[in-house]
């Protein structure tokens, strides 16, 4: 059966973004299952609803199925690329000051090597999904910015001497652009990075990730780079002021989280165009194409049916943006394209932004069966 990477072999590395629970053993998977049933019942027991609020309706969290997912050939057989969806997150690996998990890790590793893969590492700095206690300081009080300086390099240099040689890229930082007024994301937008550290733990993280990983890519990663002109240009100002500073940041990072009509491909090619121009790297690092546009979160579009026009559409959508990163992969400019998912059925889109509402963003579908994109791709 053809594979879908060699179809782009001599132009950039086709990746996808792999869920640990398709690696995982049917008993490491129960373990997991019980695991989310305790943490929904103490979240229901101490839930404290606000008054003027709707009824909340629990979700109750489902057995994942046994044996093999889909998910797992399809990603040793059509990526020559994976990343961790969850299991290389800070909130994930550093469980305390002297404490790390590696297992999801580890497992991803051991399933690149089985099947001659490059992995990626997501993310080093995020505002989102890093532990409470990090910016704590033991004593019910914010951590100091000499502690809180000490413990994320500390994190990046333990990552960095367990994985030095096996990662060929690394997001360093993850969505540090404010979506209100596209500089850096401050203590008032959720960044306990910002609030303690200030601007500067941007630069510091670059400089701390070049010693620990001296032979991967150091990328700075975001969303809305190529649909919102204001955030690409406030991309554009700080990694030109990083490079002015001789910080070593070699790539910037577009998510491409997009949908079946936006953004414009042309778009998408001078957003890609603009940082070569720096002289930076770009890889694609989360692309899916959602069914939906939700032009209002608040008011997400209504589901739609999966038919064949849809389905054709969306390949066609697949196709013109591929053949744009195929001509930018020959600029000089692109060099990884990274998927964030394998099925349908295991993509984060479902039930987000609309909770009960399924999306149908990838190559395969539910059942993990090829789609037309797929094949429209394997075609190019």
């Amino acid at each position: 059966m053809n594979k879908l990477y060699e179809t782009f072999k001599d132009d950039f590395r086709l990746g996808a973004a792999v869920s640990g629970i398709i690696l995982m053993s049917d008993q490491e998977r129960q373990v997991l299952f019980e695991m989310m049933k305790k943490r929904m019942e103490e979240f229901k027991k101490n839930f404290k609803p606000q008054p003027g609020m709707p009824v909340f309706k629990f979700p109750e969290p489902q057995p994942y199925p046994k044996g093999d997912m889909p998910d797992k050939q399809l990603a040793a057989q059509h990526f020559n690329l994976v990343v961790a969806e969850n299991e290389c997150k800070m909130g994930s690996v550093y469980k305390g000051p002297d404490e790390f998990d590696f297992s999801g890790a580890d497992r991803l590793l051991k399933f690149t090597r089985e099947n001659g893969q490059a992995m990626r590492w997501h993310t080093l700095v995020w505002h989102n999904q890093s532990p409470r206690w990090i910016f704590e300081d033991g004593n019910c009080g914010k951590a100091s910015k000499e502690l809180l300086e000490e413990r994320l390099k500390k994190y990046i240099f333990t990552v960095g001497e367990r994985y030095r040689d096996d990662i060929c890229s690394v997001d360093v930082v993850n969505e540090c652009i404010s979506d209100k007024n596209f500089i850096l994301r401050d203590g008032a937008d959720r960044s306990q990075w910002f609030d303690i550290l200030g601007p500067e733990y941007v630069d510091k993280a670059f400089f701390w990730a070049k010693e620990a990983f001296p032979k991967s890519s150091l990328v700075i990663n975001d969303y809305n780079l190529e649909m919102i002109e204001g955030k690409r240009q406030g991309m554009y100002k700080l990694v030109k002021g990083m490079k002015e500073r001789g910080v070593p940041v070699d790539t910037v990072g577009l998510q491409m989280h997009i949908n079946i009509q936006n953004p414009p491909v042309e778009e998408i090619e001078q957003t890609i165009e603009l940082y070569g121009s720096l002289g930076l790297n770009v890889i694609v690092t989360e692309m899916e194409v959602s069914a939906y546009i939700d032009k209002d979160f608040e008011h997400p579009d209504p589901r739609r049916e999966y038919d064949q026009a849809f389905l054709d559409l969306q390949a066609e959508r697949y196709a013109k943006i591929f053949e744009c990163f195929r001509k930018e992969a020959r600029a000089g400019i692109l060099k990884d394209v990274v998927l964030w998912g394998i099925t349908d059925k295991m993509s984060w889109k479902n039930n987000f932004p609309a909770p009960g509402r399924t999306d149908a963003p990838l190559l395969f579908d539910v059942e993990g069966k090829e789609k037309p994109a797929f094949n429209r791709l394997l075609g190019l």
